[in-house]
């Protein structure tokens, strides 16, 4: 099934090309911050080969070279690359919802769930100080994806009240919001209940891979509708 895996760096890598090129399309809004996060997944995704190509090759010149001045237990495995990466996508979204939101009551929610994830990371050290390099970090997840969830369920109560429900595929922010619910609702309980998925490794992966394809597929289809829309209202 490693087929999936570079199928899904490759669904990255479009995603962000897209995101590049139409750019110029929703660079003054808030909207900018997913292109932050795909070079980020992008930047992550490299980071954590470096692990993976020293283990195989060990005695390559890069490999020793590496193991002379990057920290073992940072070679040894690369859960520590995607847990990083998971606690700053999680305060990237969060950062994306305050900056969205123009009423002062939706700010004030966003903050409080700042401080609650910000308490939800604390607790997840506490419990497990070794999770960053060898855990799945649930309660980061939970707490993270609830956060997500409340910022949803905000952005649609404010269209819902406005006339911008008729045009609703048309803003982008509907279809990053969208993909990344549903890859959050997807994901968090096959995480949760990994162990047994496990067992079924081609269903684990295959439903990781689907709800990729729902995220970075909504995201592309997002920024590919904005970017028409925009041109056109030029015109």
């Amino acid at each position: 099934m490693y087929y999936l895996r570079y199928l899904n760096h490759f669904l990255i890598a479009i995603t962000t090309l897209v995101a590049i090129l139409t750019y110029k399309k929703y660079r003054f809004t808030p909207n900018r911050y997913f292109l932050y996060l795909l070079l980020l997944t992008l930047t992550t995704e490299f980071i954590a080969y470096i692990p993976v190509y020293c283990y195989f090759h060990k005695e390559t010149s890069i490999s020793l070279f590496l193991k002379e001045f990057v920290p073992e237990n940072l070679l040894a495995r690369n859960y520590w690359v995607y847990n990083l990466f998971r606690i700053l996508t999680f305060y990237i979204y969060l950062l994306y919802f305050f900056n969205y939101f123009k009423q002062r009551k939706d700010k004030v929610i966003i903050c409080g769930l700042l401080l609650i994830y910000s308490i939800g990371i604390g607790i997840e050290f506490i419990i497990d100080s070794n999770s960053l390099f060898e855990g799945n970090q649930m309660i980061i997840r939970i707490f993270g994806s609830f956060g997500i969830l409340i910022g949803a369920i905000l952005y649609f109560g404010e269209v819902f009240n406005s006339d911008k429900v008729l045009k609703i595929y048309k803003d982008l922010a509907f279809w990053l919001i969208i993909g990344s619910v549903f890859y959050y609702l997807l994901t968090i309980p096959i995480m949760m209940f990994g162990k047994f998925f496990q067992r079924f490794q081609e269903v684990y992966v295959t439903i990781l891979f689907l709800s990729n394809i729902i995220l970075y597929g909504s995201f592309i289809i997002g920024f590919i509708i904005n970017a028409k829309t925009n041109t056109d209202r030029n015109k």
